[in-house]
């Protein structure tokens, strides 16, 4: 009979043994050395001395002159990330930030096109502290909420972002700033305290709210928890079924795109307030929380469609970018290996 009979004939009676969790054919290890001798192998959660064993938990030396070696494995349990704490190599999906912000998600692998370099990509609000951050400001994982410091958690650094327009700025407007000067000479002469400043009243309409982080390649990986690596990049279309993975809901499934060229505001950033248009608007209740910005979202098969950034209060809809408008303003392309 072949060893592949033998053990098909006895598994489910070595299974039963306390204590071993797993039968296979391997090669025989003797003293620490893998041997040519193919035996049956049984998997234990440990080892134990055959006097403390009852007499049916003793697994065999051999079973129909095939040799039984033991291998201590401990428990067998499906392999979990926590994902905001810290890993090296950092897979994507998990909690990043700029070292000021609380947390958000580290969406994807990206390539420079201009350099060549590795980076994290995620949001500007996320990466670049919503504009007020310096290029090459440290950037952390876990973010700084879920205990990263830069003195122990700084993965890479902050390369470009691209700035977002607010209303209610600070006007560069020449004009403006000249004609506010003047009407503030009279409260300076009267000693008040108010003045006046010319503010951006409704600004530019955006398309991404993006940045990218310069990583050691060594220190990251392109696998998306939960996910695995994206296939590439498609267009969104109405009805089409997404997912993602985030810091904070982790992976969500069957998100239903429900508005593509979206306009939308004001979005608030914790009091100021800016406005998007070309947006993808996907409905699905928990879809997306607090947290999750930053995120890739990909379709069922696995090709990114948009980057996650924002959601309605009732958290009923996600907002994002396109992904190729979002790719191609940081000019950058999609790591997909």
């Amino acid at each position: 009979m072949k060893i592949e009979e033998i053990r098909r004939t006895h598994e489910k009676r070595l299974l039963r043994i306390a204590n071993v969790v797993g039968v296979m054919i391997g090669y025989k290890v003797t003293a620490g050395e893998k041997t040519d001798k193919l035996s049956i192998i049984c998997l234990v959660e440990k080892k134990v001395k055959e006097k403390d064993l009852k007499k049916q938990d003793i697994i065999p030396a051999e079973i129909d002159e095939e040799l039984i070696d033991v291998i201590q494995v401990g428990k067998l349990r499906a392999f979990q990330i926590d994902k905001k704490t810290r890993h090296r190599p950092c897979p994507m999906g998990t909690s990043g930030g700029h070292y000021l912000i609380t947390a958000g998600t580290n969406g994807e692998l990206l390539r420079d096109k201009r350099t060549g370099k590795t980076c994290i990509g995620t949001n500007n609000h996320v990466g670049a502290n919503s504009n007020n951050a310096q290029i090459g400001d440290p950037y952390l994982q876990p973010a700084a909420y879920d205990g990263g410091t830069v003195q122990n958690d700084t993965i890479g650094h902050l390369l470009r972002f691209i700035p977002i327009s607010f209303g209610l700025d600070q006007s560069e407007c020449a004009a403006a700033r000249f004609w506010s000067g003047i009407y503030n000479i009279p409260a300076r002469a009267f000693g008040r305290m108010t003045r006046l400043q010319p503010v951006v009243a409704y600004p530019e309409y955006n398309l991404v709210d993006a940045a990218m982080i310069e990583v050691a390649e060594s220190d990251v990986s392109s696998n998306i928890v939960e996910l695995g690596v994206p296939r590439g990049v498609r267009q969104p279309q109405l009805d089409m079924l997404v997912q993602k993975s985030g810091r904070t809901s982790c992976h969500t499934i069957d998100g239903v795109i429900t508005g593509i060229d979206a306009t939308l505001g004001p979005i608030d950033y914790g009091g100021r307030y800016a406005y998007f248009r070309d947006q993808i608007v996907i409905s699905k209740e928990g879809f997306s929380a607090g947290g999750d910005s930053g995120s890739l979202i990909l379709d069922n098969e696995g090709y990114a469609v948009g980057k996650l950034f924002a959601g309605s209060e009732e958290q009923n809809i996600t907002i994002a970018n396109s992904v190729q408008t979002y790719l191609d303003m940081l000019d950058a392309e999609l790591i997909t290996e």
